[in-house]
């Protein structure tokens, strides 16, 4: 009882709030076309089986049915491990998933809830274009914050992946166009077994990406039947794009292209060196670049590389190794003006939330001088916190005198609009769950109870230091299903078994 009280603590995930890094009661959804395999929440349904007419394959782009002989199992949620913060030893850093008492509801059923650290005390937060921006105590400028390298890896959700290819086609109830990548000219290139692309000639050849049948925004498997969870898609422009390359002989080289946020992102590996630059649209020669030379890409020989852009900085890895990167420092304006194709010279900054609030597309082009193959061509997109209004459930408690306007219903979200930006004072942090579409956190509650009132904090929006219980560290017993129906969650998912990043 000792070690349970101060040590480490166990804890069921109720909803879906965290998917995919966590998962609440769900379905899990398995196509017999794709073998994909992923989880649906099932918080949306009514606890009823879905209808296999709501389910999508996203292997096979937006809107293209999941078979109905696809398979779907009930499963409960993860089980986690907590380990309880110690002041001043232990305590949350940004990005850690923490679990602690509900502010606006602190005891009964709904008491403990788990979302992601994104603000600390004393700082001011501005979620702009999906990111997080925090202005330090004494600082004037606002700095973007990068994820670090262990959570990124686990925050890509995948958009789609060559291994995913459908094993009877013609067998499909709605007609299948074939995968995202358009060859051009479509002669130079051949599709092989796998999911396997080869260019066998010289010369040069493109792929372009259809974002009209595979669009890259913020839509989510887990909230496929959720009408809530799908609704105001945004394009999300931070993107890794993965793959294995094998040049056929010397003299090879690489470029993908992203066009985003009115600029070019390219990355390029050719015999020797990589390189990433950027540069305004229409303006390379004001190209920020970095070149470096590499031994790691020869002919005749496989590569796994990885070209990925997130939280303002653009990288190549090759064979699990950073090689060369690049970031910039864009201010929450300047962010909005390119987000919003107005460009820097716009002042209103009504006129940039608009803009940005309806961002472009991204442009995906990629191409290829001389002979070469690929596989396991993975495109996966990022987190993207999303701006919502408040609502009723804002107003579950009353607000003290001078609160009434910041927990307003039909007013933006707390962090999430320059004119409610998060302002945190000692103790205060700020929260938010990566299924940012249906999470209730620290943009959308309203004032806490007043228990937590009148003996914690009455600030709202925010979470008392002595809330905090813990972070979240192991699911230790994932998703578990019952051997027959009705019965009870005994069998975990021990594929699953992972540390929570």
């Amino acid at each position: 009882m000792m070690f349970r009280g101060f040590v480490v603590e166990g804890f069921v995930i109720p909803t879906g709030s965290m998917a995919p890094t966590l998962l609440g009661e769900h379905w899990l959804v398995r196509s017999i076309q794709t073998g994909t395999e992923v989880p649906v929440g099932l918080d949306g349904s009514g606890r009823s089986r879905p209808e296999p007419s709501r389910l999508e394959d996203h292997a096979l782009g937006r809107g293209q049915p999941l078979d109905g002989a696809g398979v779907l199992r009930r499963r409960l949620g993860d089980r986690i491990l907590v380990c309880k913060y110690i002041w001043p030893f232990f305590q949350p850093d940004r990005f850690d998933v923490a679990v602690f008492k509900n502010p606006t509801l602190p005891d009964g059923p709904s008491a403990n809830y788990i979302k992601r650290v994104v603000g600390l005390p004393n700082e001011t937060l501005w979620i702009v274009d999906g990111d997080i921006f925090v202005k330090a105590a004494g600082e004037d400028e606002f700095i973007v914050q990068r994820k670090p390298a262990h959570v990124q890896r686990e925050s890509w959700q995948e958009v789609w992946t060559s291994t995913s290819l459908p094993v009877a086609p013609e067998r499909r109830t709605r007609r299948w166009s074939g995968p995202p990548w358009l060859g051009s000219p479509s002669a130079a290139w051949e599709l092989g077994p796998h999911g396997a692309w080869r260019k066998p000639g010289d010369g040069t050849a493109v792929l372009t990406w259809d974002g009209d049948r595979y669009p890259i925004d913020d839509w989510s498997d887990y909230n496929m039947i959720s009408p809530m969870g799908q609704r105001g898609l945004t394009p999300v422009r931070d993107i890794r794009l993965n793959f294995t390359m094998t040049p056929e002989q010397p003299g090879f080289e690489t470029t993908f292209q992203l066009v985003a946020d009115s600029h070019v992102f390219q990355f390029r590996i050719e015999e020797g060196s990589a390189e990433v630059s950027m540069w305004p649209v229409g303006d390379p020669s004001s190209a920020e670049q970095r070149i470096v030379g590499i031994d790691s890409v020869q002919a005749g020989r496989a590569s796994a590389i990885v070209f990925q852009r997130m939280d303002q900085s653009m990288s190549i890895s090759i064979n699990g190794k950073e090689v060369v990167g690049l970031q910039w420092n864009w201010t929450p304006l300047e962010r909005l003006a390119y987000t919003g194709g107005k460009g820097t010279e716009s002042t209103s900054t009504r006129v940039l939330l608009d803009a940005a609030s309806r961002p472009t597309p991204p442009e995906l082009t990629w191409s290829f001088q001389g002979p070469v193959t690929l596989s396991r061509i993975g495109v996966h997109r990022d987190l993207f916190y999303q701006r919502p209004v408040l609502n009723q459930r804002s107003m579950k408690n009353a607000p003290i005198a001078g609160q009434e306007a910041l927990v307003q219903p039909g007013t933006p979200g707390y962090g999430t609009h320059p004119d409610k930006l998060a302002v945190l004072g000692p103790g205060e942090y700020f929260v938010l769950g990566d299924n940012t579409a249906r999470s209730l956190d620290s943009r959308l509650w309203g004032p806490p109870s007043p228990m937590v009132a009148t003996q914690l904090n009455p600030h709202p929006f925010i979470v008392d230091r002595r809330l905090l219980i813990g972070k979240a560290w192991l699911v230790y017993f994932p998703a578990p299903h019952a051997p027959r129906k009705g019965g009870m969650g005994l069998i975990p998912d021990f594929g699953r078994i992972r540390f929570i990043r």
